[in-house]
Formats: structure tokens, sequence, C-alpha cells
């Protein structure tokens, strides 16, 4: 449910972007993927209460517009998930993350049980 409401969200704010939008991004040279993603990511941050963060990343960089997306959403999903230059630094002695750590800890325990992997019988 919530993923359809998000694409419901997104629709309507694009169409609204491209109908608004239209004689206005025409004089100003901007395409209108970008205003509409522009126009989405305005109604995101205002329903989200993010403002306008001087630190996110805009789409600046000299490269086929396809690719300025791309990157873009590239960094936001890595921002969220704490991936690559948002990594989260933590003091555990494991690289593995916890809920990893007690999938692994489950199944050595399920395997020493039930004679399996390691534990099976030797033929």
């Amino acid at each position: 449910m919530k993923g359809h409401r998000l694409v419901i969200t997104f629709v309507a704010v694009a169409l609204v972007a491209a109908l608004i939008g239209a004689g206005a991004a025409a004089t100003r040279g901007t395409p209108d993927w970008l205003d509409a993603l522009n126009a989405r990511s305005a109604a995101l941050n205002e329903r989200y209460g993010l403002g306008d963060d001087a630190a996110r990343r805009t789409l600046e960089v000299p490269a086929p517009e396809w690719l300025q997306a791309l990157m873009a959403r590239s960094d936001a999903m890595n921002r969220e998930n704490g991936l690559g230059k948002y990594a989260r630094q933590t003091t555990r002695t494991s690289s593995a993350p916890d809920w990893l750590a007690a999938l692994n800890a489950r199944s050595e325990a399920l395997n020493r049980q039930y004679g399996l992997g390691g534990y099976a019988p030797k033929r």
C-alpha cells in the first residue's frame, strides 16, 4: 500500500510539474525530467520535513542527463542505506552485520543439533 501511494504521489507531482512548469522549463533551458525530479524532491522534502539542505548534492556535473540522474539516485540510496562514503563506522570486532552474525549462529546451532554440515557423521 505504501509503495502504491508513493507511485501515485510521484505521478501526481510529475503531472503537476509538467503542466505548470512547461512554459517556464522552455525558457530556463532545463529538461522537463529535471523539473519533474526537482518538484518530486521538493514534495518529498516537505512531507518528511527535510527542507532545503545545502549539503545535498545537486545535478550540476556536466554529463549526459541519464548519468546525472543515476548518480544522484545512487548517492541518495547510499546515504539512506549507509553505504559507500556514508558507511557507518562501528566498534564491533566482526565486520558482519548483527543480523548476519545471528543467522550464522542459528545455522551453526541447527547444524550441530541435526548433525549437518561439519557435524555430519563421517562415512
